[in-house]
């Protein structure tokens, strides 16, 4: 039974995660390393609370209920000894994180879970660095948590059925859909991004379309919230890169970060955070390019495809179940399709014919998935 939790890393994650919840009846305590940091998190709390009461989505009782089960502090040793659930959620570093666990293992009482917030990071390796491995889990939430409705709860090796079964009852009254992934890299929605993304710059590196034609083909006939180069931009380029190069660094060559991708990074051209990105958010207009002609339909499926045949991939290997990736890839992503309904939708035969034909055309990042067999 969890009652108490505590959230390292007050930053955009950690005070999310400690606002739904304390929201949601868990008292909480918030940490990080410097008290600046602290408040920080803790302002940007009270921020999300006055914008709900301006709206009348809270009462005044139910924010000064909620504002009440929140402490912040920098003692992480104080915050962790009375927690029944202790949730990480600071920069994406296996070391830090690893210096930060062994600190809670040491502190926290013997029945108290650990989970980390990370996006791509192994769960085993973290598990590691405590004495807890039955206790240890996965808990990816999805930015911005007050809205994102997905909670990926992330299975290491060792981790009990009953630390899955209380996290899942933490997800679901904090409001969230939880599904279940094994540690594997970029677990479900990050390891079926990638794909796209990596797919779209390619082809633009190719000069088979336009990141114009490439963004309205998956907005206008994917039914996409975004196309994959605005969404890069908005999420952070240097996000997506260093997300790709995980995967690149675990599973090989097929996730290999594209050289245009590596060389924007490194300029520092990242996205809407620096004014520029595949497109530009500055004073400067930049003339979108002479369309190529490429055919819309063609494009999203030369997009989607390679995504569905990777979630197979994460079906043939047991990391996940088609309902989950499904449920992660639309309440996650925002897809309006989740991969399985997309391979309904295009036809398994048309999926299988494309796949050998890239195959063919492009080799073994696109071998026929057991799944077709």
């Amino acid at each position: 039974m969890v009652n108490k939790i505590a959230v390292i890393g007050a930053g955009l994650m950690g005070a999310g995660i400690a606002y739904v919840s304390a929201w949601n009846g868990f008292n909480v305590s918030l940490v990080d390393i410097k008290q600046e940091y602290v408040d920080a998190g803790m302002e940007r709390i009270r921020s999300d609370v006055m914008t709900g009461i301006d709206k009348g989505k809270i009462s005044m009782t139910d924010a000064e209920g909620l504002m009440s089960r929140l402490k912040a502090t920098v003692n992480l040793e104080e915050a962790v000894k009375d927690a029944d659930l202790v949730i990480e959620a600071i920069f994406e570093n296996m070391e830090v994180k690893k210096e930060v666990f062994a600190k809670i293992d040491a502190s926290a009482p013997a029945h108290a879970i650990l989970a980390t917030n990370t996006s791509s990071l192994s769960i085993d390796e973290l598990a590691n660095s405590t004495k807890r491995h039955d206790k240890f889990i996965g808990m990816h939430y999805f930015s911005p948590v007050p809205a994102m409705k997905l909670l990926e709860l992330v299975i290491g090796e060792k981790t009990s059925d009953e630390t899955i079964a209380t996290c899942e009852s933490v997800g679901t009254k904090q409001g969230k859909t939880t599904v279940k992934a094994k540690n594997s890299p970029g677990f479900i929605v990050n390891r079926l991004l990638m794909p796209v993304m990596r797919e779209a710059i390619l082809m633009l590196e190719r000069g088979e379309a336009t990141k114009e034609e490439i963004d309205n083909a998956m907005l206008q006939v994917g039914k996409a919230p975004a196309g994959p180069f605005t969404l890069g931009d908005f999420v952070g380029l240097d996000i997506a890169y260093n997300a790709m190069s995980t995967l690149y660094r675990e599973i090989g060559d097929c996730f290999k970060p594209p050289d245009t991708l590596k060389n924007m990074v490194e300029s520092g051209a990242i996205g809407m955070k620096s004014k520029k990105g595949f497109y530009s958010y500055g004073a400067d207009v930049v003339e979108p390019e002479e369309p190529k002609g490429a055919d819309p339909n063609w494009i999203v499926e030369r997009l989607q495809i390679p995504a569905v045949r990777e979630a197979m991939i994460l079906v043939d290997t047991g990391i996940a179940n088609k309902e989950d990736i499904d449920m992660a890839m639309k309440l996650g992503a925002s897809w309006p399709k989740g991969p399985f309904e997309m391979l309904d939708q295009f036809g398994v035969n048309k999926v299988r014919d494309f796949i050998k034909k890239l195959h063919d055309e492009l080799g073994d990042c696109y071998s026929l998935p057991k799944y077709l067999d």
